[in-house]
């Protein structure tokens, strides 16, 4: 892959996938600087240098502590590799890819391959102790290419339920990263809500399963202490579950699962028992995606890229919001947010409960308010109605009351902007019952854009065409009458009359009959409009934070820190005029890239891998 310096864009690139990908990454990765996220540019290039230059698909190896992931890879391998034991021991993630140079290394954040002994390698493999900060860089087994192919590296990382946060963390962390998902499942406890959780937060990390060119592998490990008599119902549990998360119900596909016994393969690679079998099934499977990765790849790196761009226009309209604030208030919140994150680790499942508590709070409170303007606006028209004009009710009644609606429509808007803003600010500072209570008084808004906040009623359904209609049948049939009854130089002026009155009666009735339907069906819309919103809103936070994930302080600050650059060259004095100034052409080019970003996505979708 290029550097970072290239200008190009992908409407200038060369045909076929590889190129225009390269350069939608390129552009990515100038975005991502100018946004002052440089980690998450380098992030970027590695994974997308990974994918199309070293031709190497990554296996990410996933669950719960103590389901024998770290037994799993050793089978997997034929020897023992990696630690295994009764208590956790794999606290750091590691890297296990075919090199010719085999051993234990540690690779530093610049990138340096250290040779470390077997000893300190499982010492770090285990992570650090209790209290203590983990160990920079990462770990890496080089093995033979009998036991891995070159174009493939497993990844073993960390129990997502461990008691420490940081390694579940450091799991979620690598999600955005694997092309393979192998997920390893209990037999004896299949699937509880911490799996179900991580699993949906993994496949929306990788971009799902359709299109994205990611595998999910599901491994249920241990099945040697499941009867034979069980294993059927243990199969329709596993596929009812996860049909619907895995995307399986609508493209009539079954997941691919393997029912394994580690630690009896790692004895007996050759035995003829089922759960041995499996994990040579398991192996050739592995081996098979990584002679196909010429077609997984690119996909990949399509649906990465797509995420990445994703990620980064949040950042922006973050970086755009801030840069309304004032230079000390941007200051003062840049400080709290370095305090506040300085120790934080994300925790999805309590925050998608504050989310999804916050969710109902607003749907409920926006519910009651409709209710009372309905209700007021009811009982207002009908009394107006009891007075009312034929003219008034055929010409002015709709559009009084679509306005009205239309009015409330904009307030309810504007409530709901500051609500989600809110909720916004709250999911993002908060991660524990501590911090929660250190944030109770933060004061900026992040800005954070989901779905536009615009409701516009449709057309009430009383309309002046429903009237007219109503009063032209009362006529033919009440000036049919008379004609039948009366000379017509008798009748003509007290038909005159008495059309008057019985057609404004009808046209009173009707419009009273009318209005309860017209106000639900108006209300319904509205509500409807109202809960897109919010899950919109709700959905594409929830996105943001699983993308960003471990990153998201570190990103957050980035985005502030560039901001006050912007804002305050150098900590120099400035004008008010001249901050106004930097203030306007900042909110213009982040909002610009905004407009990109969203451009390169749509690019990316017509990119044919």
């Amino acid at each position: 892959m290029t550097t970072a310096t290239s200008t190009a864009t992908p409407t200038t690139t060369p045909a076929g996938p590889r190129p225009r990908l390269d350069a939608v990454a390129v552009r990515l990765v100038e975005i991502a600087d100018e946004l002052g996220l440089e980690a998450l540019g380098r992030t970027i290039q590695a994974d997308t240098r990974r994918r199309l230059d070293d031709d190497i698909v990554r296996a990410l190896v996933l669950g719960e502590i103590k389901q024998g992931k770290s037994t799993l890879i050793n089978a997997l391998l034929g020897r023992d590799a990696l630690p295994m034991g009764v208590t956790p021991t794999t606290g750091a993630t590691v890297v296990v890819r075919a090199s010719d140079v085999q051993g234990t290394f540690l690779i530093a954040p610049d990138g340096t391959r250290v040779h470390i002994d077997k000893d300190e390698f499982t010492r770090r493999a285990k992570g650090p102790a209790e209290g203590t900060a983990p160990s920079p860089g990462q770990l890496e087994l080089g093995v033979d290419d009998a036991a891995l192919p070159r174009g493939l590296e497993l990844v073993d990382t960390p129990g997502i339920n461990d008691i420490a946060a940081y390694r579940a963390a450091i799991s979620r962390g690598e999600l955005p990263r694997a092309d393979i998902l192998v997920l390893v499942l209990d037999a004896t406890q299949l699937l509880n809500r911490t799996e179900l959780a991580f699993l949906r937060d993994a496949l929306a990390a990788v971009g799902g399963l359709q299109d994205s060119g990611a595998r999910l592998l599901l491994v249920v490990n241990r099945i040697d202490l499941v009867g034979e008599d069980d294993r059927p119902k243990l199969r329709e549990y596993l596929a009812r579950e996860l049909a619907a998360l895995a995307g399986t119900q609508r493209t009539g596909e079954t997941l691919e699962t393997f029912e394994t016994d580690a630690r009896g393969a790692l004895r007996d690679p050759s035995a003829n028992v089922h759960g041995v079998v499996e994990v040579r099934r398991l192996r050739e499977r592995l081996f098979a995606l990584a002679q196909a990765r010429g077609e997984i790849l690119p996909a990949r790196v399509r649906a990465s890229l797509q995420r990445h761009a994703t990620l980064l226009s949040h950042n922006a309209a973050i970086g755009a919001h801030a840069m309304r604030l004032e230079v000390d208030a941007l200051r003062r919140e840049i400080r709290t947010v370095e305090r506040e994150w300085a120790e934080l680790e994300l925790d999805m499942t309590e925050l998608r409960a504050t989310m999804a508590a916050a969710r109902e709070r607003l749907l409920a409170a926006s519910d009651d308010r409709l209710a009372q303007f309905r209700g007021n606006l009811q009982t207002s028209t009908v009394a107006m109605i009891g007075t009312a004009s034929l003219r008034m009710l055929a010409s002015h009644l709709p559009g009084a009351l679509h306005d009205a609606f239309l009015a409330f429509a904009q307030q309810e808007g504007e409530r709901l902007r500051e609500g989600l803003d809110e909720l916004t600010r709250t999911a993002i500072h908060t991660h524990s019952e501590q911090v929660r209570r250190r944030l109770l008084h933060a004061t900026l808004r992040f800005g954070f854009r989901g779905p536009s906040i615009y409701l516009d009623p449709p057309s009430i359904v009383l309309e002046a065409g429903l009237v007219a209609i109503g009063l032209v049948g009362t006529a033919v049939m009440y000036f049919g009458n008379l004609v039948a009854g009366m000379l017509m130089t008798i009748a003509g002026p007290l038909a005159t009359v008495l059309l008057r009155e019985q057609s404004l009666r009808d046209a009173r009735t009707r419009a009273r009959a009318e209005l309860p339907t017209a106000l639900d069906r108006t209300s319904a819309a509205l509500q409807e409009a109202v809960l897109k919103v919010v899950d919109g809103h709700v959905a594409a936070l929830d996105e943001h934070l699983v993308l960003a994930n471990t990153a998201l302080g570190e990103q957050l600050l980035g985005v502030l820190r560039q901001a006050q650059t912007e804002l305050d060259i150098d900590d120099a004095p400035a004008t008010p005029e001249i901050v106004a100034s930097r203030r306007t052409k900042a909110q213009q080019h982040l909002n610009d890239l905004e407009v990109e970003l969203h451009v390169l996505r749509s690019e990316l979708e017509r990119v044919v891998v």
